[in-house]
């Protein structure tokens, strides 16, 4: 039943994303009571966890069992690098807190595993951050859902993010490489958001997965033998088949954050889902080359995600993106680094393994 509870929320680290923790403020059902990490996290982490209590006017701990302990809170958000996204979220889950994490789940589906045991053993609520609280993906859902195109036969995604990872692959210049920049391939932190959406909008899973990849455009992905940019072919549940085309392309490409298009076929008819509208494009004089002329109309996608979160503690429903289904996320990301590697289709690990 529905209750005026307010859940306390303790940020465990903010290495990778403040904004996860920061959609928690000003709402009236939640209230950010601290920061907290390991006392062995890097110091460039401390600086940014300070960083963070100070704007939210919350204290920092660094031991994360004492301030569990102290601050008494009912949600963990985890927002660390993502090597330690399974040990903070465990240990939050295996304390009694629900968890709201930063993507990408973990960098392998046995961490994936290890949190869906934890989580589930301990009857605690999982949401791993995603978009799909855009009014258009819902729309969309929604619509599917009703059977206005039929049966969905197949789908294709474009998601391509125009903004910049230092510097351009056939530059003469030398780059040293922030320590906060971590190494990974955007298939492994984007992919979560256009896999998210074939899970929410068409509610099939991915079975078979064939992937190209390469370090196209930036310098430090080349230099870390990771991707910036990606194609997968994907063959989904009842004969379904997918495509999804996924990169890192600088910001000159493109006016807005990027092309993030969703084209879905079925038996009968078709939908094309722009994922930023609606927008309003601005184009004045005084704007920074930085600037984003094309601005979102609905900023209230963060708070959305925050509101669908209570209503899942408080009737015990699913959140959006559950232990599993996040999971399910990794293990696709993983076939297809596989498949990119080896050349080959690969199966998706389908088994969440007993710990």
């Amino acid at each position: 039943m529905p209750t005026n509870k307010i859940y306390r929320v303790l940020a465990l680290s903010a290495a990778k994303h403040e904004y996860v923790a920061t959609a928690f403020t000003n709402h009236p059902r939640f209230e950010v009571v601290g920061v907290a990490d390991d006392t062995s996290a890097e110091s460039w982490i401390h600086q940014r966890n300070e960083a963070l209590a100070r704007d939210l006017s919350v204290p920092y701990e660094r031991d994360v069992g004492k301030a569990i302990q102290r601050l008494a809170p009912d949600v963990a958000v985890v927002s660390s690098e993502a090597a330690r996204h399974a040990s903070l979220s465990i240990r939050a889950a295996e304390a009694g807190l629900h968890v709201v994490q930063d993507k990408p789940m973990a960098p392998t589906v046995d961490d994936c595993d290890a949190i869906v045991h934890a989580v589930e053993g301990a009857n605690v609520h999982f949401l791993l951050w995603n978009r799909n609280t855009h009014p258009s993906i819902i729309d969309a859902r929604n619509m599917v859902r009703a059977g206005e195109i039929g049966t969905p036969q197949s789908v294709h995604i474009d998601f391509f993010f125009s903004k910049d990872a230092g510097i351009l692959i056939d530059s003469e210049e030398e780059e040293e490489i922030p320590a906060s920049w971590l190494g990974e391939g955007e298939l492994t932190v984007e992919g979560i958001y256009p896999l998210a959406y074939i899970r929410y909008i068409l509610r099939l899973d991915v079975e078979r997965v064939f992937a190209r990849t390469s370090a196209h455009f930036f310098k430090r992905h080349a230099a870390r033998g990771v991707e910036d940019i990606g194609t997968v072919t994907l063959e989904l549940e009842n004969g379904a088949i997918g495509s999804l085309c996924i990169g890192r392309i600088g910001r000159p490409s493109h006016p807005n954050l990027g092309e993030i298009r969703i084209h879905i076929t079925g038996t009968n008819g078709a939908m094309v889902v722009a994922e930023p509208k609606p927008e309003i494009a601005v184009h004045a004089r005084g704007l920074k080359a930085t600037d984003f002329r094309n601005r979102r109309t609905d900023e209230t996608t963060d708070r959305k995600q925050v509101d669908h979160f209570v209503s899942a503690l408080d009737e015990g429903l699913d959140t959006l993106l559950t232990a599993r289904e996040g999971r399910h996320i990794a293990a696709i990301v993983a076939a297809a680094k596989t498949s990119a590697q080896s050349g080959l289709a690969t199966e998706v690990s389908r088994k969440t393994h007993d710990h």
